[in-house]
């Protein structure tokens, strides 16, 4: 059975329940699970061994939507959230380096009818420590796509065969630090290796001064516009580039 189908049977048992006034909440627990999915999926440290998704996530919404969820389902739901993240990275090959955590807390600035989820990733080579959090709206992500029209993505391989990473923004950071957007986890590539920007209708691609360098085609680039099927090189470690 899959992840997605246990979290609609543990749903259904809610209903079963008598729950209903949960069900009548403008913000819905199937949404906040597909949150949770796309934060999963838009934070990823990539290796050619392994690809690393968070493992704490914390559930903004507004007061008054908040308090659609009782305290005692809340902590139902939290715990399920967390289950089905869990089966969802061993349905895809993700690697966590803890079982995911999931926490729904108020804020009132989050508006009403909106989630928000932040997300912290430990740094695998300095513990948890070094961490980082990124706040991914509800609507950010769709919007982000909605600027350009099209659809573009990098290709990495790996030992699981070919990883594709969605561009859903029009500037992002590439790197071995857990500062960029898309995370590298290769000796190779530095911890601010590259950028990415959407400009006069393509995707464009800025090394950032580093010492192994940024290759396009086999060619080193300080700066250099994008096309479908182009290999970029950083430092050695290749990624493909597809745009539809």
């Amino acid at each position: 059975m899959s992840a997605l189908n246990r979290f609609e049977q543990f749903m259904e048992s809610m209903v079963e329940d008598s729950v209903a006034r949960l069900f009548r909440s403008p913000v819905q627990p199937a949404e906040i699970a597909k949150r949770l999915e796309r934060a999963m999926e838009s934070n990823q440290t990539i290796s050619v061994r392994r690809v690393i998704v968070p493992h704490h996530y914390r559930v903004y919404l507004h007061p008054q939507d908040y308090r659609d969820f009782p305290a005692h389902l809340r902590l139902d739901l939290e715990r399920e959230m967390a289950t089905y993240l869990n089966d969802l990275a061993l349905e895809r090959k993700f690697t966590l380096l803890e079982h995911p955590k999931v926490l729904m807390s108020e804020d009132p600035a989050v508006p009403r009818r909106t989630i928000q989820v932040a997300i912290e990733t430990a740094d695998p080579h300095a513990g948890d420590a070094n961490s980082s959090t990124q706040v991914l709206s509800a609507t950010g992500q769709q919007h982000a796509n909605a600027r350009n029209g099209r659809t573009a993505a990098l290709l990495i391989e790996t030992t699981g065969g070919m990883h594709r990473m969605p561009l859903a923004s029009t500037l992002l950071t590439i790197g071995r630090g857990l500062n960029n957007d898309i995370i590298l986890e290769d000796t190779r590539v530095s911890r601010n290796h590259a950028q990415l920007r959407y400009k006069s209708r393509r995707f464009w691609i800025n090394d950032l001064s580093t010492t192994n360098g940024t290759f396009i085609n086999g060619e080193r680039i300080s700066e250099a516009d994008l096309r479908h099927g182009d290999v970029i090189s950083l430092g050695g470690l290749e990624l493909t580039f597809e745009e539809g």
